[in-house]
């Protein structure tokens, strides 16, 4: 472990001094497990990490700074399958957290205490392959308490963090603009340009690698994550999840896995083309929601027009431009 090599990639990241030293603690530890395998942390694998991620939970040392201190050292060392391992972990961790509060909040704690009757909450670093079956059970217990449409509205609101400082920017990017198109097109000149970086830098775009295939393929295609303006509707469509495995890939089933994002379906696809209710698409739906209502600062509404759990190949949005939008014309 290059334990001074990573102290001056966390230092000249400016993080603070606490979060260096935690840092570095968590890849310590993870080192001192791997040594009783006789492994090393600069050749572990994505399974070493899950072995660990295991051990963490039985500790209860299973917190977000020991996963983000691991994820730091895999950026450090270019090592992809423990960039992928530890997001996967964290993303999406707070979407049962928040699905339960809602339900408190919204529908009453009775309610709540039904649709999770017998289920207790996750715990974060439980293995991919592991959520899917909480999900199922979750919105199907919602379906048959409140009904699908009362289901598809609570969904819609999103169970994702808004991620307000994350989006800030672009709010200011469309107040310059003083114009939607304007906006969407610097929101897909940015996203080729990101895109063309890490295909060129061989690094991962969040999770996955960019060929020179993926780029063409997401530049022939300007609905994938900016959107086309229809009249006062964007439509936008998600880029796969992994979008090389995925245009390599001729088996549907298998198409349909490697295009999910979704943590808490994904897996399941590897076992059924739909493998949970399609209602549960709208917290995607609810993902673009609270981008576009911190964009526009104000409410927006969001509709999926087709999902994978529909039976359709791709994932798509609707979202509705409100009342008092600055003019696209």
């Amino acid at each position: 472990m290059d334990i001074e090599g990573f102290k001056k990639y966390c230092t000249d990241r400016k993080f603070e001094q606490h979060v260096i030293d935690a840092s570095i603690q968590s890849v310590r530890n993870f080192e001192h497990f791997l040594r009783k395998s006789k492994k090393d942390i600069d050749k572990a694998s994505d399974s070493d990490f899950h072995e660990y991620s295991v051990h963490l939970i039985s500790t209860r040392t299973n917190t977000p700074d020991n996963y983000l201190g691991i994820l730091r050292y895999g950026y450090f060392k270019k090592k992809n399958d423990l960039i992928i391992a530890a997001l996967e972990v964290l993303d999406g961790s707070e979407v049962i957290t928040n699905f339960s509060k809602r339900l408190i909040n919204e529908l009453g704690k009775d309610t709540r205490n039904t649709i999770f009757r017998g289920i207790n909450l996750p715990p974060l670093g439980i293995h991919p392959k592991k959520k899917p079956a909480y999900m199922k059970k979750i919105v199907q217990r919602l379906e048959e308490k409140v009904g699908t449409e009362q289901s598809v509205q609570f969904l819609k609101k999103g169970l994702r963090d808004r991620y307000e400082e994350w989006r800030r920017p672009d709010r200011k990017e469309y107040l310059a603009s003083n114009n939607i198109d304007t906006f969407l097109e610097f929101k897909r000149k940015n996203l080729i340009s990101e895109l063309e970086k890490h295909c060129e830098g061989k690094t991962l775009f969040f999770t996955q690698e960019i060929t020179e295939e993926v780029l063409d393929y997401v530049k022939k295609d300007p609905y994938i994550e900016t959107g086309v303006r229809q009249g006062n509707i964007i439509i936008v469509k998600k880029i796969p999840h992994m979008a090389k495995a995925y245009l390599q890939e001729t088996d549907e089933q298998m198409k349909r896995y490697f295009y999910c994002h979704c943590p808490w379906v994904k897996e399941a696809f590897r076992e059924s083309p739909k493998p949970l209710s399609h209602v549960f698409c709208n917290c995607s739906a609810g993902f673009y929601k609270a981008y576009w209502e911190i964009v526009l600062d104000q409410p927006v509404v969001v509709d999926v027009v087709e999902s994978l759990l529909t039976g359709a190949a791709c994932c798509r949005f609707a979202v509705w431009l409100p009342e008092g939008t600055i003019p696209a014309t």
